[in-house]
């Protein structure tokens, strides 16, 4: 047996506790810390608490959602945040003081184009029919949100940022700024084939090579089993049947405070008559501009006919908005290419189904729409791979259909970069005035499939299978009386119980971030 002094011991005894706090330093530096944005329909939330029970980090969070949820984040027990911001506890849309230096700054150090963003956004200018902004209280919120989006990144520094794909303007500014800063982030992305969807990191891309048959029947029938037009018209389906649920909303927004119209700009000039009575007359002109379309678009495609097909986009879509904010009068595109098309061809334009949930457009842009020469007016309910097969031209903004054609061996004219733009049989534009030259080149060129195969190539080794649209639908079903009332009280153990019978997707979702987590 030794027999130690005390010092020694003593110092035996510091050394440990050194090391021990050296240890405990160590892995709090190897904790990895987590920046999430969540909105109203709390997709994000739920996946937090699953790569929590995966993963030791910390997290923070940006919460965009109205007055009565924030009470829910300020008691839950369901997930541990280190720290969490109300966006809009941070943002006063009634000031209309700014700085010019600052906002001059912003758009110097992280590239972003300020005024772009903000004459697209959805509550600022086009589609918001309850408050005219100032000049002056835009700048304002802009700068608002600049400094706070920066202030977080100061004080959290996270390794990653996790959020839905951007849709609106303030959650897209702070992605912009997060990737100037060379901040990680990661979003649940669509692939253009049906349900899959892969986590972008903002460095993965498709550049694999498939040797997938080119063979034109194996093309077609390999597409056929993601039938995009089906996943659109079965979540339209579904949503129409969630309007049982309209008159529960009605009454509970009715007896509310509706007190978000002083607190979130967003909600500015939203008083209950207002919105009641915009509702109905939106409704009207809706059932108004669904008979016209019906009575003077084609449901079945005249046989023998050579046409360039345009798929009209979403109003009020991240698509146009957002990825293409140059190129969002569609009526003025239509025109340009109707100046463009060759002797004997037509231009086959097709409303988009979802536009059904925007009360369709105005009456006056249908009748422009078909007065013009050459122009035939396709219904919504017409399945876009009949006119695929039959057309000899796609021409888009950055849609879908784009893609999905050259499954058919045919060609496609973009009028911005997509995701897709790496394929031959893409040609992208950053012009109109070139479009007479590019169509008649595409029309004499032949599809090349191999750039296709790729892009097949690495949906079916990155991809992952999710009916985001059905857990969407079932969180507004259980949260938001079927999407139709956001302000909404939350009961804990209630969506406790809900997040439970959704855990197998929410493990799904966080299982593919954590692959991205290292």
């Amino acid at each position: 047996m030794f027999n130690l002094s005390s010092k020694t011991i003593s110092k035996c005894s510091n050394h440990y506790r050194f090391m021990n706090f050296t240890y405990t330093i160590f892995l709090s530096r190897m904790k990895k810390k987590i920046l999430t944005w969540i909105n109203a329909d709390l997709l994000q939330f739920g996946v937090i608490k699953s790569i929590q029970s995966k993963i030791d980090c910390s997290t923070y969070a940006i919460i965009d959602v109205t007055n009565k949820p924030k009470e829910f984040f300020k008691e839950q027990k369901l997930v541990k945040f280190e720290k969490f911001w109300f966006l809009h506890e941070n943002i006063d849309g009634k000031l209309t003081n700014h700085n010019i230096d600052y906002l001059t700054e912003v758009e110097k150090k992280y590239g972003i184009n300020l005024l772009q963003l903000a004459m697209n956004d959805r509550i600022f200018f086009n589609f918001n029919n309850f408050y005219k902004f100032s000049s002056e209280q835009i700048l304002s919120i802009i700068e608002q949100e600049c400094k706070f989006f920066e202030k977080i990144l100061d004080d959290t520094n996270p390794d990653y940022v996790i959020m839905d794909y951007p849709a609106l303007r303030p959650n897209y500014l702070f992605y912009l700024i997060c990737k100037a800063r060379k901040i990680t982030t990661l979003k649940i992305t669509p692939t253009r084939l049906g349900k899959k969807f892969y986590i972008d990191n903002g460095k993965n891309h498709f550049s694999a090579t498939k040797n997938l048959s080119s063979n034109k029947y194996e093309l077609e029938n390999y597409h056929k089993r993601f039938d995009n037009y089906d996943v659109t018209i079965q979540f339209r389906k579904r949503f129409a049947k969630s309007k049982s649920k309209l008159l529960e909303a009605l009454i509970e927004y009715i007896f509310s405070k509706n007190d978000n119209i002083f607190t979130h700009y967003t909600y500015f000039g939203r008083g209950k008559l207002r919105v009641i009575s915009n509702y109905i007359k939106f409704s009207i002109k809706s059932k108004n501009r669904k008979n016209f379309l019906d009575k003077n678009f084609l449901k079945v495609l005249p046989k023998n006919q050579k046409f360039i097909f345009f798929p009209l986009h979403i109003e009020q879509e991240r698509s146009t908005l957002i990825d293409a904010p140059f190129q969002v009068d569609q009526l003025h595109i239509i025109k340009q290419i109707v100046k463009s098309l060759p002797i004997g061809y037509k231009l086959y334009v097709k409303e988009h189904p979802s536009m059904s949930a925007r009360e369709w457009r105005e009456l006056s842009f249908y009748k422009t729409l078909l007065s013009l020469p050459n122009v035939v007016g396709i219904h919504p309910s017409v399945n876009p791979d009949g006119i695929l097969e039959h057309c000899s031209l796609v021409i888009t903004i950055n849609g879908t259909a784009g893609f999905d054609v050259a499954f058919y061996q045919k060609p496609t004219i973009t009028l911005t970069e997509t995701d897709y733009s790496a394929m031959e049989s893409v040609t992208t534009l950053d012009s109109l005035d070139k479009l007479p030259n590019a169509i008649q080149k595409c029309l004499e060129s032949k599809v090349n499939v191999d750039a296709l195969n790729s892009y097949i190539d690495f949906v079916e080794n990155t991809a992952f299978e999710l009916d985001l649209d059905s857990l969407n639908q079932d969180n507004q079903d259980f949260l938001h009386y079927g999407g139709f009332l956001v302000d909404v009280n939350i009961n804990e153990k209630e969506f406790e119980k809900f997040l439970k019978s959704k855990q197998s997707e929410y493990d799904l979702i966080a299982n593919e971030y954590i692959k991205n987590i290292k």
